[in-house]
């Protein structure tokens, strides 16, 4: 086999497998990107309906109720216990007004 032969060959592995490896990190990206985009939406929507709760009512469990009847779990939220999970922070209440805004993680 000739030098030039080997050389071709050489370089045409390298290109594929930069090529290969390229488009892997590049799709790797994308999808790293979607997730945190999801991430920071639940946060984004957590922090509106915090300051929604805090602008608009006076911290009564009730208010704070009719309040997040616009949330898309607030059929899932159970408003008879202590706590009421959101999508990242949990309310926490002590004698029917709020007490403490705690993350989930």
């Amino acid at each position: 086999m000739k030098k030039w032969e080997m050389a071709f060959w050489t370089c045409l592995t390298m290109l594929l497998l930069v090529t290969t490896f390229s488009f892997y990190y590049i799709l790797d990206q994308g999808v790293t990107l979607t997730y945190m985009q999801a991430g920071y939406k639940d946060t984004e929507n957590d922090l509106d309906n915090i300051s929604k709760i805090i602008n608009e009512t006076d911290l009564s469990k009730t208010q704070i109720k009719n309040k997040l009847t616009e949330h898309h779990l607030f059929s899932y939220m159970e408003f008879e216990k202590d706590t009421v999970s959101l999508e990242k922070v949990t309310l926490i209440f002590k004698d029917d007004k709020l007490f403490k805004i705690t993350k989930e993680w």
